[in-house]
């Protein structure tokens, strides 16, 4: 099966089709059914000019959906590598692209980059990858708050992807979240999460402290502090402001 998995998942790369691969493996049409829902969550959101922000923006997977559904809205994308934040400043000229991370508090900081998976790259290194798979370098970064960063912005929604440094960014955004209060799409996965010391949960307890519900990027939900820690196949997950009058 894991022959037919890498065969199916060659194929579907290469003729751009996803849906293959998600037809037979269960992981991939989960991430189909994510990608669905962000999107949902942006053309729902976003409304031709509202303002999105991208922290842990990569190529621009996310940011150039948000880019086409808002083409009037004022985006801002965040990117520690140096040379990803310049290709992705090329490729969207029209955002402000931002080369540093986000965290919990403004410093310069030790980023591991790996030159041939750049996606798994962060400020604590994922120990699966090996140097051989991943071709690492040491670089260093400088790290912001989004409180800071957002002075006279108002964001509608803000996408997270800093593989496992989540609770950090949201640290860094209390102020944002509490007086602006955007939908916060992130990416959570416990074991890169605990790479930087949290305990299981801690982004649902601070979210839930700032006054939001915890829903998956598809939908289902909100779920509860039990329901978030069980929930080990979901990797994207959508916070809601509370309504008035929620428990």
């Amino acid at each position: 099966m894991r022959f037919v998995n890498r065969a199916v998942g060659a194929a579907s790369r290469r003729l751009g089709r996803p849906e293959l691969l998600a037809a037979i493996n269960s992981a991939a049409r989960q991430a189909q059914q994510e990608a669905l829902g962000i999107s949902a969550v942006l053309a729902g959101t976003l409304r031709g000019s509202g303002t999105y922000v991208d922290v842990g923006a990569n190529r621009g997977q996310v940011l150039a959906e948000a880019v086409r559904i808002a083409p009037q809205g004022d985006h801002v994308a965040f990117e520690p590598i140096p040379s990803v934040a310049a290709e992705l400043a090329r490729a969207f000229p029209d955002v402000d692209c931002r080369a540093k991370a986000l965290g919990a508090r403004a410093e310069i900081a030790e980023f591991c980059h790996f030159r041939q998976l750049d996606g798994w790259s962060g400020l604590r290194r994922r120990p699966e990858i090996s140097d051989e798979r991943g071709d690492p370098e040491y670089i260093s970064v400088e790290v912001s708050t989004l409180d800071v960063e957002m002075s006279g912005l108002r964001p509608s929604v803000v996408k997270i992807d800093v593989e496992g440094a989540e609770v950090a960014v949201l640290e860094g955004a209390r102020a944002v979240l509490s007086e602006v209060r955007p939908l916060v799409i992130f990416e959570h996965v416990y074991d890169a999460t605990a790479l930087y010391g949290a305990i299981r949960g801690a982004p649902w307890d601070l979210l839930s402290e700032l006054g939001y519900e915890v829903f998956s990027a598809t939908g289902d939900g909100p779920f509860s502090r039990d329901g978030f820690v069980r929930g080990n196949a979901i990797v994207n997950w959508l916070a809601t402001p509370r309504s008035a009058g929620s428990g």
